[in-house]
């Protein structure tokens, strides 16, 4: 009895150290760097055919389980793991292949701070994939903003008017209702703050606004609105670039239709709005990028650039801004490479506009929120410092070893 409890015990362990024995071993480390090369290899050759936001989509992103490379408009048959899920593995790997598994001792020192540099690296990636944010800033001189732009995803806002006109509060509708949207569905999005609900149709990501009585020859059937009608356009390599639109219908709680209405992204930083009558009161529907908060508020002061000699193209240009958080008061120069970083949000220098006839100068900021901006380059210290001690270690010991050892007389 005793002795077949000892073997299944021993199967047990001998199964538990078999998945150990893979999940740390060499050959899974291998595997998985040989499938983050490929992926890279196809990942770059992509982009300079679809441009680097949809390759970063297909490639990097979190939801991509597997990948199938095209190029030249050829599939090419070599399903490949997404990168996020390949790395994860990777970072388990190394937990305790290069953590658990490995001899513990002052030889190996080096080798252990070192695999943790990598481990710490690839949480730095996972972070940034969840929690990163990025958009740009139009300010001013002069002026504030506390928010900043999506530069890609779109998003609807809804204002409604007050008794004497002005505008309320915006309701947002976010940029992941309109993931993997695409121009055939119909998306119903209940607003239960309103008395009323939307039904988003016929969005695409590429589009182009035109009048029917200027573009009759143009028109294909699509759908016409107030006169006006989208046409799909080629998605261009530069995702800012491509104009959002999408048809818009507005109905009361029981489903029945008040206005049909036509959205369109000018890429303007102020996009005109469409308005419609819901129960007497006015609202002014807008499609524009996903718009965050910033925790504090951004006032530039100067502005100044220059262009290379017969361009529009700015050589160099700074801003000198004050951040105003409650009541305090900072101030920084943000030049070209020199960004400005405050608990994770970090402002770089990515546009300047001089002042037009009877203007003001504007800057253009562009701004990254990731709460692990810095970590890679703290892996990159402690990674010099575990190779450094590694190699200093063994540098050390075999010049030990080559020194003629001392011969007391007999």
């Amino acid at each position: 009895m005793s002795d077949s409890r000892s073997s299944k015990a021993s199967k047990q362990r001998s199964i538990g150290w078999w998945i150990f024995r893979v999940m740390a071993g060499f050959e899974l480390a291998t595997i998985c760097l040989l499938l983050l090369f490929a992926a890279t290899f196809f990942g770059t050759l992509e982009q300079t055919q679809v441009g680097l936001y949809l390759t970063l989509q297909k490639y990097f992103d979190m939801e991509a389980l597997f990948v199938i490379p095209e190029l030249n408009g050829k599939i090419i048959p070599l399903p490949l793991p997404g990168t996020f899920w390949v790395c994860a593995v990777l970072c388990v790997n190394l937990t305790l292949g290069g953590l658990v598994r490995i001899r513990k001792g002052w030889k190996t020192v080096g080798v252990i701070i070192a695999h943790f540099s990598m481990i710490f690296l690839m949480v730095a990636g996972a972070v940034s994939q969840v929690s990163k944010k990025e958009g740009v800033m139009h300010v001013y001189q002069g002026d504030r903003s506390d928010y900043a732009k999506s530069y890609t995803e779109p998003s609807i806002e809804i204002y409604p008017h007050d008794e004497q006109g002005e505008r309320d509060k915006p309701y947002v509708v976010k940029s992941e209702h309109f993931d993997g949207l695409d121009p055939d569905e119909r998306l119903t999005i209940r607003l239960p703050e309103l008395p009323f609900d939307l039904v988003v149709s016929g969005f695409r990501r590429s589009s182009e606004l035109l009048q029917l009585s200027r573009f009759k020859e143009q028109h294909k059937g699509e759908r016409v609105v107030d006169g006006f009608f989208l046409q799909e356009r080629p998605r261009v390599q530069q995702e800012e670039a491509n104009l959002t639109g999408c048809y818009l219908t507005v109905q009361d709680k029981e489903g029945n239709s008040l206005q049909e209405l036509l959205l369109h992204y000018n890429g303007m930083p102020f996009p005109t709005p469409v308005t419609a009558m819901v129960e007497g009161k006015r609202y002014e529907f807008s499609l524009t990028r996903w718009i965050w908060p910033m925790p504090f508020e951004v006032e530039l002061d100067k502005t100044l650039g220059e262009y290379w000699p017969g361009t529009q193209a700015p050589s160099w240009f700074q801003s000198d801004i004050t951040k105003v958080e409650d009541d305090l008061r900072e101030k920084y120069s943000i030049v070209m490479n020199k960004p400005m970083r405050h608990e994770g949000i970090t402002l770089y220098q990515a546009s300047w506009a001089p002042p037009a006839p009877g203007g003001r100068p504007s800057s253009g900021f562009a701004i990254v929120q990731n709460p692990s901006d810095q970590w890679p380059k703290w892996s990159l210290y402690i990674a010099s410092f575990g190779l450094m001690l590694h190699f200093g270690m063994k540098l050390f010991r075999f010049l030990s070893s080559s020194l003629p050892s001392k011969k007391s007389d007999a």
